[in-house]
């Protein structure tokens, strides 16, 4: 019950008795019941009978405020304002920061003093003040909140909520933003941030990302599940590539060291790099895939793996084109151990010559492991033969065959 009422006097009651109610009823509407309180049904009492009726007036003393009852008007929420009265129809509240407008209603949800439909402004100590915002309420909810005033020169840095709260709408911003405490992008449903910048979803930066230099342990590019990795700075035009707090790589205008010698692989056993290109490699070579020694020379004509060449024909060698001839010079080779002259043509043009190792060759008739092959009356293929003239023996056979036709059978060439 507020500290007015408004009582109009039965016939029962005697003079006195009703000039008193008639003097309270009087002060109560020229007040508009002041007071901290709503006007309750007992207060209004017609001859007997109370209630509250629409059109009267109530002042709030405790937040400055004047409201109407109209039971069919209400737009606001259950808690601070009940009965029907309303702020509908009356003019706009002033409050001095937006955190003064959200706790209105102590005890009660954020804003809920506030109807819907509503339109309330802040207003700084200064006529050029950026909290000079007006602002709607578009929905019951903490975050139903819309600011519909133009953006105002200057930065906000008044703290303005306590927890979290969601705009739905654009910003614009030409100058600079100063943020005390967090801010989240993205969200519609008031998340705390978990850091103090909070995006969801897709960020675009047009112009230069800073960052701190970080560390090994806390990098400055990390990532949200996994902290301890990433990139950092360390030292003048230097970056770090740190993983589970370990520095493990450097890159700066040197070129890309790891951090031990000795210690790290490139690639693996069953994650290999498909190629690798470089103008010199320093190292030790402790095996190869493959079993020969190769270099390219121009071919007159597209070879195949397992011909045999000899220097000649109208580039630098060709198919042999007759028996036992002392012009042999190799096999073709499409997968040799060691390339030589590898950038010098492809291999259409200028395919590899094994001069020595292991390589499949073009044999035709029967063979015997360990038996010389020579060039064949065939273009481009070797046949088995007894010879002791070396320079006519292209390889050794490394296996049998009793195929007449022609083959492809492993042999060691540069072995004669």
């Amino acid at each position: 019950m507020s500290t007015f009422s408004f009582i109009l006097p039965a016939a029962s009651q005697t003079l006195a008795v009703s000039r008193t109610n008639w003097n309270g009823s009087f002060t109560s509407v020229l007040q508009c019941f002041y007071g901290n309180q709503l006007p309750a049904a007992t207060d209004i009492n017609d001859e007997g009978t109370t209630g509250l009726v629409n059109g009267m007036l109530y002042r709030d003393s405790a937040n400055g405020t004047i409201y109407v009852r109209d039971s069919s008007a209400f737009k606001g929420q259950a808690g601070h304002i009940t009965g029907g009265f309303t702020r509908v129809g009356l003019g706009v509240r002033v409050f001095n920061t937006l955190q003064q407008a959200a706790t209105l209603a102590a005890g009660h949800p954020k804003f809920s003093a506030i109807e819907v439909g509503e339109i309330f402004c802040t207003v700084g100590n200064s006529a050029g003040s950026a909290n000079n915002r007006l602002y709607l309420r578009t929905a019951n909810t903490v975050t139903g909140i819309t600011d519909v005033s133009d953006v105002a020169d200057g930065s906000i840095t008044t703290s303005k909520f306590s927890n979290p709260l969601t705009f739905t709408y654009s910003a614009n911003v030409t100058g600079n933003v100063s943020v005390a405490r967090s801010l989240v992008v993205g969200y519609t449903d008031g998340s705390v941030p978990q850091a103090n910048l909070e995006v969801k979803g897709n960020a675009y930066v047009s112009g230069q990302l800073g960052l701190g230099n970080g560390s090994a342990g806390t990098p400055s590019f990390a990532f949200g599940s996994d902290t301890n990795t990433g990139l950092y700075r360390t030292g003048a035009d230097s970056i770090g590539i740190t993983a589970g707090g370990t520095h493990r790589v450097t890159a700066n205008t040197g070129g890309l060291y790891p951090l031990a010698t000795n210690t790290y692989d490139v690639g693996g056993a069953s994650n290999k790099w498909r190629g690798m290109y470089a103008t010199k490699f320093f190292g030790e070579a402790t095996s190869a895939l493959y079993a020969d020694l190769a270099e390219r020379f121009e071919a007159d004509t597209v070879l195949e793996e397992g011909d045999v060449v000899m220097i000649g024909g109208e580039k630098e060698i060709t198919k042999t084109d007759r028996e036992s001839t002392p012009d042999v010079f190799g096999v073709i080779s499409i997968r040799p151990a060691y390339a030589m002259n590898s950038d010098i043509g492809s291999d259409d043009t200028h395919p590899y010559v094994a001069l020595a190792g292991k390589v499949p060759v073009k044999v035709i008739g029967k063979v015997l492991k360990g038996q010389r092959l020579v060039a064949s009356s065939q273009t481009g293929i070797a046949i088995a033969a007894e010879t002791k003239n070396i320079f006519a023996v292209v390889g050794r056979a490394l296996e049998s065959s009793d195929a007449l036709g022609i083959k492809l059978i492993q042999a060691v060439v540069g072995k004669l």
